[in-house]
């Protein structure tokens, strides 16, 4: 079981610890909001924008935090989840995403009142599309992006799912 808390300053070491790649920082968090290394400064940048909801990921019985979430206000009717990550390993393939993107999807819907919320994620990422759907996300076929890593076109998805929809799996 998880609960998701708003992440502060205190918790940029943690996440940059995460990190150790710049696949791994691509695969996490797209190529325009962070550069590799990952840095306290492009943190703190990050925190600052008042569209911008980010959330460390607490495991309840350990208090332990695992993670990293965050959604996006792309407009007054759409939200966006991204920088998803579960940072501890041992954590991951443990149904914690589901978790993390039913609750996102929920703080969306019902915090943030959109109609339409929506992710990106790279086609090759089998395992994460897979989880997105369990949670009644749905691939949007005209809508895909490129992005450039050490020489190789990655081509990410865009997966919706609209707020009369939310109660669907």
């Amino acid at each position: 079981m998880i609960k998701l808390v708003p992440f502060e300053k205190d918790d940029f070491e943690k996440l940059i610890s995460w990190i150790d790649n710049e696949e791994f920082l691509v695969q996490f968090a797209g190529a325009v909001v962070f550069k590799y290394p990952l840095t306290k400064e492009q943190l703190v940048t990050y925190i600052s924008d008042d569209k911008r909801f980010a959330y460390k990921v607490i495991e309840v019985k350990t208090n332990e935090t695992i993670g990293h979430a965050e959604i996006y206000l792309v407009k007054p009717d759409m939200s966006r989840l991204c920088r998803i990550l579960i940072g501890r390993k041992e954590y991951r393939e443990k149904g914690i995403g589901q978790q993390i993107i039913q609750q996102l999807k929920d703080y969306s819907f019902d915090r943030f009142n959109v109609e339409i919320v929506e992710l990106n994620v790279y086609d090759w990422n089998a395992s994460a599309i897979k989880c997105y759907e369990k949670v009644g996300f749905k691939i949007n076929p005209n809508q895909t992006t490129t992005t450039e890593v050490n020489g190789r076109i990655w081509t990410a998805i865009n997966m919706r799912i609209p707020k009369n929809k939310k109660n669907e799996k």
